[in-house]
């Protein structure tokens, strides 16, 4: 069933929308023609009505503020109802027909208006202009294309500008550091050991492929570490002299000059020794940073987690098939049962024998002497401990992934528990049942301020403005609301959900919430039976801001919503 949404808010604009069915947003009367509904769930904004000991800031200022506005706008609804209800004399329709032009560039105004508006109550909503791309406006095609891609590198490769650590172009530039790292730590231990995969003829593949990462490395200190802003007492540092300052001093600069020794030069006398490039290992924390900053970059953190420890699994693998070759290579490869047997492709024979030996899921071949007793030894511990270990961890981040589906699933379950021992009509069941499964499809959870309860209030204040200010933009009631005001009521929204053929309030009950309808569609109906249709209000439409006038209990609703 696809969802629909709509928002219930104590306040609202008057219409067909009021608790009146007789009138319509201000401007014209409501149709009493039936017009049918998607039989679709509708989310609704609720704004509770307090008293004024309730209120957190400025109880009683809010309130007065909330009495002058609704007063005021119930008058200019009378007024637009009586000019409405008066005849129509043929002058006055020739005028109304000449003016439709000036109505257009009214609502032209008031869009521009309410844009502006929002942009001030959410400034990173406003759109920043670039006056970079002036010269490219209207351009189209592939040099357009790469005169772009070319000012973009230009900025931030400029050795003056700063670079935010949480920035695209930082990130992106972090994973090719950390691709060039992980190339390091898997092919140097692998030439190391298995000759066959270093040789004259490939000789200079491979060293176009290390220069080309210590080049990496070397434009990773100068173009961006030198550059990275840093926090200092709270506040963001960017000043380029005190960056390049605090990076030195860093023990991360240290690291990253030891990776840079250049013992490549001992080639000259010893030859191409691999080994020699142990040091650019020493730069792991470039591997640690790129993976922490994607894990609170990206939506899915628990695919960065899981990548992570699968790597850690499988770089222990490698290193361990690396030893046991090594270790054939000692003893001499097909000299026993236990070491290599020199048939089939090497890396892979002995990756399927270091995979058993971590694991412990395998027969490995009885060792013949204490050398082999003491690799096995050791290889079983590793895999005992530290495989384990990443194999809880996997554990973990599964769970924590699945935890709000599991929650849910614990109280649909108590739920459902609880409603059979009832002996509930199986009707009532299944829109309970109807109720879960939409909020949970709609939220991903069934309280979704639980999750902003940890959060200061102005943090909660400019999360409710991005989330609602679009609704509250659309109501007329707000449009010449003063910003503290907006801001005080964005916090008193609630989200709430109603099926179809739920009634969102009654005929003579006690009103103390004004509805939004966020999404969806709902009905004022009357008559017999609730046949009758007054008016149907769709998104931005509102409704039941006259209990407001007495939230202590005075009012009474006016007509059936629902």
């Amino acid at each position: 069933m696809a969802g629909v949404e709509e928002v219930a808010v104590p306040m609202s604009q008057a219409g067909c929308g009021r608790e009146n069915p007789e009138k319509n947003d201000g401007n014209e009367a409501c149709s009493p023609k039936q017009i049918p509904l998607p039989t679709v769930p509708k989310i609704v904004l609720a704004l509770d009505g307090r008293e004024p000991h309730d209120s957190e800031d400025g109880p009683v200022a809010v309130q007065e503020k909330l009495h002058r506005l609704v007063e005021a706008f119930q008058r200019r609804t009378d007024r637009t109802k009586a000019s409405i209800t008066q005849t129509s004399s043929p002058d006055s329709l020739s005028s109304e027909e000449g003016s439709e032009e000036d109505d257009e560039h009214h609502e032209h105004l008031q869009e521009q208006r309410r844009q502006q508006r929002l942009n001030s109550l959410v400034p990173d909503m406003a759109p920043r202009p670039d006056t970079a791309w002036q010269k490219l406006v209207g351009v189209k095609g592939s040099k357009a294309t790469l005169k772009r891609l070319a000012l973009r590198v230009k900025k931030y490769l400029v050795p003056s500008a700063a670079i935010e650590p949480a920035s695209r172009i930082y990130l992106t530039w972090l994973s090719i550091a950390n691709a060039c790292y992980i190339y390091n730590a898997i092919t140097i231990p692998l030439r190391a050991v298995f000759s066959s995969y270093q040789t004259e003829a490939n000789l200079k593949a491979w060293f176009a492929c290390d220069y080309f990462c210590d080049a990496i490395y070397v434009l990773d200190i100068l173009l961006f570490n030198f550059r990275v802003k840093f926090i200092d007492n709270g506040f963001w540092v960017g000043e380029p002299k005190q960056i390049r300052l605090h990076y030195a001093k860093s023990t991360r600069f240290k690291l990253d000059l030891l990776a840079l020794l250049p013992l490549d030069l001992l080639y000259i006398i010893l030859g191409p020794m691999v080994i020699l490039r142990l040091p650019r290992l020493i730069k792991i924390h470039v591997f640690w940073d790129c993976f922490n900053r994607l894990d609170s970059y990206l939506p899915s953190p628990y695919i960065v987690r899981l990548t992570r420890t699968v790597l850690y699994m499988l770089y222990m693998i490698h290193l361990n098939c690396c030893a046991y070759y090594a270790m054939s290579k000692f003893e001499g490869i097909g000299s026993n049962s236990w070491v290599f047997s020199g048939e089939g492709h090497s890396y892979i024979r002995c990756f399927y024998f270091a995979t058993k030996t971590v694991t412990s899921i395998g027969k490995n071949p009885r060792p013949a002497n204490d050398t082999e007793h003491l690799f096995m030894t050791v290889s079983w511990l590793l895999g005992v401990f530290i495989f384990a270990l990443l194999i809880g961890q996997i554990r973990d981040i599964m769970a924590t992934a699945t935890r709000a589906q599991t929650e849910y699933r614990a109280v649909m379950d108590a739920t459902q528990n609880y409603l059979h021992k009832l002996n509930l009509p199986s009707s009532l069941q299944e829109r309970i049942k109807l109720w879960f499964t939409y909020t949970w499809h709609s939220q991903k959870t069934l309280d979704e301020n639980e999750a902003l309860g940890y959060l200061p209030k102005k943090m909660r204040t400019d999360v409710a403005l991005s989330v609602h200010i679009h609704t509250l933009a659309k109501v007329q009631l707000f449009q010449d609301c003063d910003k503290a005001l907006l801001r005080d009521l964005v916090l008193k929204l609630q989200p709430v959900i109603y099926l179809p053929g739920d009634f969102v309030c009654k005929k003579g009950e006690v009103g103390k919430e004004m509805y939004i309808v966020q999404s969806g569609q709902v009905q004022v109906v009357g008559g017999h039976d609730n046949t009758k249709i007054f008016a149907t209000l769709g998104e931005g439409s509102v409704f039941g801001e006259v209990s407001l006038l007495a939230v202590g209990g005075g009012n009474r609703r006016t007509a059936d919503v629902k």
